[in-house]
């Protein structure tokens, strides 16, 4: 791999596992059953709206900035966009430029989101939101998107390594998973105990 495609594949890695471990956060408190979004709001039900929000648009702008272009104007940015000049086998390259393409057009949701409404303010949207919305955005959206970049990702380690890293199989003994289980374990502590 070399080098200089080395570092940046550690960097995007690295980003996105972070991406894949907030965005299990969220399916864990959110995105699982009605039961658990219940529960968080019998339990904090303003705090946890916050959270969700804040998971919400933390994956969108993650998502969005892995595939920014490689440069802004006089600024390099470190995104999949970066990996394709560090290629030399050209066969290769221009597999990963279509992967990377492929990428790019299923995040468009999140880069809109972040432009609009995240990082800035669009005025149209902001004053009328009906006239001027938003694409729409899913959970099944969202795991679209972490899978195209997932893919491109995969195509470099695969090449390069004989490997395949399963960024959406984190295990969680620490997060989201054992705060709903503590809660629900309060939550019947509190109970009044019928018997007595």
């Amino acid at each position: 791999m070399g080098d200089d495609l080395g570092e940046v594949m550690a960097v995007l890695d690295n980003k996105l596992v972070e991406l894949q471990v907030v965005w299990l956060q969220y399916r864990q408190l959110f995105g699982t059953n009605e039961d658990t979004v219940h529960l968080l709001n019998r339990t904090a039900g303003l705090f946890f709206q916050i959270i969700q929000d804040q998971l919400w648009d933390g994956v969108l702008l993650g998502i969005a900035r892995m595939t920014d272009p490689a440069r802004s104007g006089s600024n390099k940015n470190l995104t999949i966009h970066s990996l394709s000049p560090l290629i030399a086998d050209t066969v290769f390259r221009s597999e990963v430029d279509a992967l990377c393409s492929d990428a790019m057009a299923e995040c468009e949701f999140a880069r809109e989101h972040r432009n609009k409404r995240i990082a800035h303010r669009d005025h149209r949207h902001a004053v009328d939101q009906q006239a001027h919305p938003l694409s729409g955005i899913s959970r099944a959206k969202v795991e679209r998107m972490l899978d195209s970049l997932r893919k491109a990702l995969n195509a470099l380690h695969h090449h390069y390594r004989d490997t395949t890293v399963l960024y959406e199989d984190f295990v969680d003994h620490s997060g989201a998973q054992l705060l709903v289980h503590r809660l629900e374990k309060l939550e019947r502590l509190q109970k009044p105990n019928p018997t007595s």
